[in-house]
C-alpha cells in the first residue's frame, strides 16, 4: 500500500526513536517514569504532540499502549486527542490498570498531505496519570464500520454513507429501514484508499405477505453484480455477508446498490450495514 506502513514508538524506553514517518517533536508535562519503565501523561493539562508525515490524506489508525495509574484504587485520567485540531476523542476514559492497546481512527478529512499535529493530552479534570508505552500508526483502509439503519436518520461513518435512497425508508412499525418499493434502492459510498477485497454485512430480514416472503434483492458495485435477484426468505434478521472482490473496487469513492428487484411482492427490510476489509 505504500502511504503508511506500520510504524511504531516505543514508549518503554526514556529516549524514545521516530520512525520514518511518525515523531514526537514536544512534549509537555509528560515524560518517563523511571518506575514503571513508561512514558506518562504526568499532570493535567499534559501533553505529547506527535507530527505524522504522509503524502496523501488516508484514514490512520492511532494504537496506544495505556494502562491507567490508580490512587486509592481509583483510575481517574481522561485523555483527549486531536488531528490538526480536530477532535478525534474527547474526555476518553480507560480504567484499566493492565496495559492494553487501544485503537483510535482517524478520519481522512481530519489529516492532509504532509505533515500532521497528533496531540494526545491528559484533561483538566483527571486526579491520576495515564501512561502510554507505545503509539502505533498504521493505515487504516478499512476498519470494520456499521450504518445503523434502526433508526430514522442513520448516521455515515467515516468511510460509509447513504447519500442517495429512493422508494426506501424508515419503517416506525418495525423499527428498521426497508426497500419499500418494487426498484427502490439504496446507494451507498464507500471510499477506500487503495483497492482491497471488503465485506459487505448486512442485517436482512425478508417480510412476508400471508406467511410468504417474495423480495429478491441484487447488489452492484460500481455497475457489476455480485449478488443478483437473491430469493432472500429469512423472515428474521440475520447479519449476510457479501463478498466483494478487490477486482471491483478503485481508490476513492465507490458506489454499491442495494436495490428490490421489479417482480418483489414483499418488501425487504435491512437493520444495519458494515464494511470491513484488510
Amino acid at each position: 500500500m505504500g502511504i503508511l506502513p506500520k510504524q511504531t514508538i516505543d514508549f518503554s524506553v526514556s529516549k524514545p526513536q521516530a520512525t520514518a514517518q511518525f515523531s514526537l517533536p514536544l512534549y509537555q508535562g509528560a515524560g518517563y517514569r523511571t518506575d514503571f519503565k513508561t512514558w506518562s501523561l504526568l499532570v493535567n493539562g499534559g501533553f505529547m504532540r506527535f507530527n505524522l508525515s504522509i503524502v496523501e490524506p488516508i484514514p490512520v489508525t492511532l494504537n496506544m499502549g495505556l494502562c491507567a495509574a490508580a490512587v486509592g484504587g481509583v483510575a481517574n485520567c481522561p485523555i483527549s486527542i486531536t488531528a490538526n485540531g480536530n477532535s478525534v476523542v474527547s474526555g476518553y476514559r480507560d480504567t484499566n490498570l493492565n496495559f492494553h492497546l487501544q485503537a483510535f481512527q482517524f478520519n481522512k478529512n481530519w489529516l492532509k498531505a504532509g505533515n500532521n499535529e497528533i496531540v494526545v493530552s491528559l484533561d483538566q479534570n483527571a486526579s491520576t496519570q495515564m501512561f502510554i508505552n507505545a503509539a502505533t500508526v498504521d493505515q487504516a483502509v478499512l476498519p470494520e464500520q456499521t450504518i445503523d439503519f434502526s433508526i430514522p436518520g442513520p448516521k455515515a461513518t467515516a468511510q460509509l454513507s447513504m447519500p442517495l435512497y429512493q422508494g426506501a425508508g424508515y419503517r416506525e412499525d418495525f423499527h428498521t429501514w426497508a426497500l419499500l418499493e418494487n426498484g427502490g434502492f439504496m446507494k451507498f459510498n464507500l471510499n477506500i484508499p487503495v483497492p482491497i477485497p471488503v465485506t459487505l454485512n448486512m442485517v436482512l430480514c425478508a417480510a412476508a405477505v400471508g406467511g410468504v416472503p417474495d423480495c429478491p434483492f441484487s447488489i452492484k458495485v460500481n455497475g457489476n453484480f455480485i449478488v443478483k435477484g437473491s430469493k432472500y426468505t429469512d423472515c428474521s434478521f440475520h447479519p449476510v455477508p457479501f463478498k466483494i472482490e478487490e477486482s471491483l473496487l478503485k481508490a476513492g469513492d465507490n458506489e454499491i446498490i442495494i436495490s428490490l428487484d421489479e417482480e418483489a411482492s414483499t418488501q425487504l427490510f435491512i437493520k444495519a450495514a458494515t464494511v470491513s476489509g484488510e
